[in-house]
C-alpha cells in the first residue's frame, strides 16, 4: 500500500517528487559504483563526486547512505538503478516491521502473535514514518529493534543483571545506526538516554553499584571498537564541513521540535484523516519544519487502550507496562517545544550529534517505535479465557482496523517515464560531445529538479557538472541557483569559491566548457561549447567601465558605456565602491537604451538587486531580479504605474 502507485504503474511513477527521492538514488548508485570499482580505499573518490565542481567533499553536505547501499547493492547486482531503489525501500520497510515484531515478541512472550503483529504494524508503518518516503534516508529503522530489547532489559531487569558486556553491546548497536543515518543515531541515543536514566535511578534506589563483567565481554569490546573506528572514518569529512557551515542555530533546532498540536497534525492523504490539517489549524499551534507528526488513528486508539490497561493494572507488581509508559512520556515531554522553550536544550547536551540535526521533529519516528513494547505488554491483558471463541474475531477486526488507520488514499508520485526521457536525451547529447565540464540550463521546472537531473547525467557520462544539490548549503552563496549557463560560469569565476571551500585540483587550460539545454516538445537535448577568458565567458565581451552615470542613489549607481551597455555598482558598509558589474540577460549585455524604458529605482536585497525599469508613457514597469555579484538577470515581474 505504501508503494502502490509505483508498483501498480510498473515503475512509470516514482514515490513523492524528483528531488530528494532521486538525490538519494544518486548517492546510492555512487556508493555502489565506488565499491564495485574497487575504490574502497580511495576515500577522496567517494566524498568528492563531480557535482558542485570543483569543490571537495561535497558528499558530506548530505547523507552518505553507506548502510543502505549494502541493501541497494544486493538488488543492483541484477537490477537497474530504479528497480534496485524500489527493492531497497521495500526491503527496508519490511525489515523495520520484522525487527519491531521480533523485539515485541521477546518483550511480551505471552501475548498472542496477532497482537504482536498489530503492535509492529501500527508503529513501523505509522504515518509518521511512511510519510518519510520523501526522505528515504530516514527509513532504515530496523536496528532500533535490538536497542528496544536492551532498553527493556535496562528498565525492567534487576540493575545488577545488566553487565558491562551488555553496555558495550548497547553502545555497538547505537553506533551501528551511525552507519545508516545521523538522525537515527541521535534519536536512538535519546531513547537509550531515557532508559539509562531510569536504570540509574533504580540502581541508586536499591544501592546496587557493582557492575558485573557479563558474558562475551571480549567479543562485545571488539565489536564496539570496530563500530567506533567505522564511525570515526565516516564522520571525519562531516567534521570538516563545520569550517564551511558552522554549528546549527539552537533556536532553529528548538523551533523545529514537536509541538503539542503536532501530534494531531498531518496531511490529508490518509484514508482516516488526522484531527488537524493545514486547512483547519492555527499556525500559532503548529509551526516549524516537518510538523506532520500524526501517528495514525490505529496507534492512537491502541495507545488509549494501553493507558486504560495501565490504570486497571496500576496495583500489579511487577508492572513493566507502567515503566514503559514513564519512558515514553518522558521522551514526548522532553522533546516538546512551546513558544521557544524546551527542555531539549539540556537533553541535547548529552546526545552526540544533536547540535547538527536541524529537522528535530524527526524524533517522533523513534518515539512511535518505542510505543510497540507498551502495546505488546498491554495486549497480554486483553486475552480472556472465558471468551476464547470471540478472540479470533476480535483479533481479525483489530488487524483490519490497524490497516485502515495507516492506509493512504493517495501517495504523491511523479512521472519517472518523463524524467528518464529527459535524462536519456541529456546523457546522449553529452556523451557524443567533447565537453570537459557542463552546466544544465533548465526552463519551466523547479531548480532542484534540474540540479538533480544534471547530477544523474554526470554520473552516467563521467563529465563533471557545475550543477548540484544537497541536503545542506553553505551560507557563502553556493551553489548558483539561476538557470543561465553563462551566469553559472561567470559566477564561478567571480565569486571566488576558493575563499570559502577546498577546491579540487584545477583542470587543464584547454578545458571545454559546455551548456546543455533540453527541448521537451522535441524530447531533444543540445550542447553548445562556450569560450572564456580567465574563466569568464567570452559572450560577455571585453571588460569595460561606463563613461556615463544614468542613475544614482545612496550606495548604488547605474551607468552605460560607449557601446550602450548597462552597468551597476554598489557601496559596501565600509564605504568602498565595488567594481562595475555588466548586466547580462540571456547571455548578452543588457542595452542601456531600451526605447522609452529607463532605470527609476535600484534596491539591494541580500545577494540580489531589484532594478525597476519604467515606461511612464505606457504606464508599465518591470522589476528585474539580478545577481549582485555577476550581474546575471534572473527574472522580472511586471507592475502597472500611473501614466503621466
Amino acid at each position: 500500500m505504501t508503494l502502490w502507485p509505483t508498483l501498480s504503474s510498473g515503475l512509470a511513477q516514482f514515490p513523492t517528487d524528483p528531488g530528494d527521492t532521486l538525490l538519494n538514488l544518486y548517492f546510492l548508485e555512487h556508493a555502489y559504483r565506488h565499491f564495485i570499482d574497487f575504490q574502497i580505499f580511495k576515500s577522496a573518490h567517494f566524498w568528492s563526486p563531480d557535482f558542485f565542481w570543483p569543490i571537495q567533499d561535497t558528499l558530506a553536505w548530505s547523507d552518505h547512505l553507506l548502510g543502505p547501499s549494502v541493501i541497494y547493492g544486493t538488488f543492483r547486482s541484477f537490477c537497474d538503478p530504479f528497480q534496485s531503489y524500489v527493492g531497497w525501500i521495500t526491503t527496508t520497510l519490511w525489515l523495520n516491521f520484522v525487527a519491531i515484531r521480533h523485539t515485541a515478541k521477546r518483550i511480551a512472550p505471552e501475548t498472542q502473535p496477532v497482537w504482536i503483529s498489530i503492535a509492529a504494524l501500527v508503529t513501523s508503518f505509522s504515518p509518521v514514518i511512511t510519510q518519510q518516503l520523501g526522505h528515504p534516508q530516514l527509513l532504515s529503522l530496523f536496528l532500533i529493534g535490538p536497542i528496544l530489547w536492551l532498553c527493556h532489559r535496562l528498565i525492567q531487569e534487576p540493575p545488577v543483571d545488566f553487565t558491562i558486556s551488555d553496555w558495550l553491546l548497547l553502545g555497538s548497536w547505537l553506533l551501528a545506526n551511525g552507519f545508516f543515518n545521523i538522525y537515527i543515531f541521535v534519536y536512538a541515543c535519546y531513547g537509550v538516554l531515557i532508559a539509562s536514566a531510569i536504570h540509574l535511578l533504580k540502581r541508586f534506589h536499591q544501592h546496587r553499584f557493582r557492575l558485573k563483567h557479563g558474558q562475551r565481554l571480549g567479543i562485545h569490546t571488539t565489536l564496539l571498537l570496530a563500530c567506533i573506528g567505522l564511525n570515526a572514518t565516516i564522520y571525519l569529512p562531516y567534521l570538516q564541513t563545520l569550517k564551511t557551515f558552522g554549528k546549527r542555530d539552537i533556536g532553529e533546532i528548538i523551533n523545529n521540535l514537536p509541538k503539542i498540536g503536532s501530534w494531531l497534525f498531518g496531511s490529508d492523504q490518509w484514508l482516516l484523516q488526522p484531527p488537524l490539517t493545514a486547512a483547519n489549524t492555527n499556525p500559532n499551534w503548529v509551526y516549524g519544519a516537518e510538523q506532520e507528526l500524526f501517528p495514525g488513528w490505529s496507534l492512537l486508539i491502541l495507545f488509549a487502550a494501553v493507558l486504560l490497561t495501565a490504570i486497571a493494572q496500576r496495583k500489579a507488581s511487577p508492572n513493566p507496562l507502567r515503566i514503559w509508559l514513564i519512558a515514553i512520556g518522558a521522551m514526548v515531554i522532553l522533546s516538546l517545544s512551546f513558544k521557544g522553550f524546551s527542555l531539549w536544550i539540556i537533553i541535547s547536551k548529552l546526545l552526540p550529534g544533536a547540535s547538527s540535526v536541524r529537522a528535530s521533529s524527526r524524533v517522533a519516528m523513534v518515539i512511535v517505535l518505542y510505543a510497540a513494547p507498551a502495546i505488546a505488554l498491554a495486549a497480554t491483558h486483553w486475552q480472556r479465557s472465558g471468551v476464547q471463541r470471540w478472540e479470533p474475531i476480535a483479533a481479525l477486526l483489530a488487524l483490519m482496523g490497524s490497516f485502515v488507520g495507516i492506509w493512504p488514499k493517495g501517495q504523491p508520485s511523479f512521472s519517472l517515464k518523463t524524467w528518464r526521457q529527459e535524462n536519456n536525451a541529456i546523457t546522449t547529447a553529452l556523451s557524443s560531445s567533447n565537453c570537459d565540464l557542463f552546466w544544465y540550463e533548465w526552463s519551466e521546472q523547479p531548480p532542484w529538479r534540474a540540479q538533480v537531473m544534471a547530477m544523474h547525467a554526470q554520473r552516467r557520462t563521467g563529465i563533471p557538472t557545475l550543477n548540484g544539490y544537497s541536503g545542506h548549503f553553505p551560507k557563502t552563496d553556493w551553489p548558483y541557483t539561476e538557470p543561465s549557463g553563462i551566469g553559472a560560469y561567470s559566477w564561478l569565476a567571480l565569486s571566488k569559491p576558493e575563499q570559502h571551500h577546498r577546491l579540487k585540483p584545477a583542470h587543464g587550460k584547454g578545458q571545454k566548457r559546455c551548456i546543455v539545454n533540453y527541448d521537451a516538445s522535441r524530447q531533444e537535448a543540445k550542447v553548445r561549447t562556450i569560450n572564456d577568458h580567465q574563466g569568464i565567458p567570452s559572450e560577455l565581451g571585453a571588460k569595460s567601465e561606463p563613461d556615463q552615470t544614468i542613475y544614482a542613489a545612496t550606495g548604488i549607481e547605474a551607468g552605460k558605456d560607449g557601446n550602450d551597455r548597462l552597468y551597476v555598482r554598489s557601496r559596501s558598509r565600509d564605504g568602498d565602491w565595488s567594481a562595475w558589474i555588466l548586466l547580462i540577460r540571456d547571455g548578452k549585455p543588457i542595452p542601456a537604451e531600451r526605447g522609452d524604458y529607463q532605470i527609476t529605482h535600484i534596491a539591494k536585497r541580500g545577494n540580489r538587486l531589484e532594478i525597476t525599469d519604467s515606461n511612464t508613457n505606457e504606464g508599465m514597469s518591470y522589476i528585474w531580479i539580478v545577481d549582485k555579484k555577476t550581474g546575471i538577470f534572473a527574472s522580472q515581474t511586471p507592475k502597472a504605474i500611473k501614466k503621466l
